[in-house]
């Protein structure tokens, strides 16, 4: 019964990572994910300052900036739920394969999208970023010292997109849930990790900048990040599931 029931839980996944990729729009996402990272460079004259800094500072640098592919992982996430929710296949895979199998592929999903989503990030905004650096900085920033920073980076996209995943499950509209999972956090979160740091923590954003270890004053650490992020996380998975018992498809 148990093999049954994971190898349905498997073709549900298969299924719900090949519709992801299907089309042009996965594309999109994953330009985003080097072009954010490189307009909040841009916003901080970086690396145009690079020369003056030393290699530790612009390696510091370089995955300060890939912290914020989080915002586009948790897109990615609730890309999972508003495609389908978009083009109207939402009801039919329900009743066809179930609330509980198509709500669990789904999170699952999200997680392996939030994991590409900031892998393959990370590579195209560092091989965008590899000619612009001055000698010998690449070379530090492919030491093995450098990557201790990328678990948080990796996590915190991965968090991001099962927040998406359950913003996605909420609200069910594509374009509010864009505004609410991208523009909204680029617009107005990230913003006050800077100037509001000790209200920003609170909030998703800051939360995983602070599991990312953001050089910014006022951030939780790592460990109390992580935390108030799995509280927004399951006060938002508990939100999905009490708002689909009572919705009908």
């Amino acid at each position: 019964m148990k093999g049954a029931a994971l190898s349905s839980l498997t073709g549900a996944l298969r299924a719900e990572l090949l519709r992801y990729v299907s089309g042009y729009s996965v594309l999109g996402i994953l330009a985003f994910t080097a072009l954010v990272p490189w307009f909040v460079a841009n916003f901080l004259g970086w690396p145009g300052i690079s020369e003056g800094l030393s290699a530790a500072d612009n390696v510091r640098t370089f995955w300060t900036l890939s912290a914020s592919i989080a915002p586009v992982a948790t897109f990615a996430g609730s890309y999972v739920v508003t495609r389908e929710s978009y083009y109207g296949t939402l009801r039919r895979s329900v009743v066809m394969s179930g609330l509980k199998q198509v709500l669990t592929a789904k999170y699952v999903a999200a997680a392996f999208v939030g994991l590409a989503t900031v892998l393959i990030g990370t590579v195209l905004w560092g091989v965008s970023m590899a000619f612009s650096l001055p000698p010998g900085v690449l070379e530090h920033l492919l030491a093995a010292e450098s990557w201790h920073r990328m678990p948080g980076v990796v996590l915190a996209s991965i968090m991001g997109a099962l927040w998406g995943c359950s913003l996605g499950w909420i609200i069910r509209h594509y374009y509010a849930t864009t505004m609410l999972t991208l523009l909204i956090p680029l617009a107005l979160e990230v913003p006050l990790l800077a100037s509001a740091p000790g209200i920003a923590r609170w909030l998703p954003s800051g939360a995983l900048a602070g599991i990312t270890s953001l050089p910014f004053e006022g951030l939780l650490d790592p460990l109390p990040a992580f935390l108030v992020s799995l509280g927004w996380l399951i006060a938002a998975g508990l939100g999905a599931v009490r708002i689909l018992r009572g919705r009908e498809f």
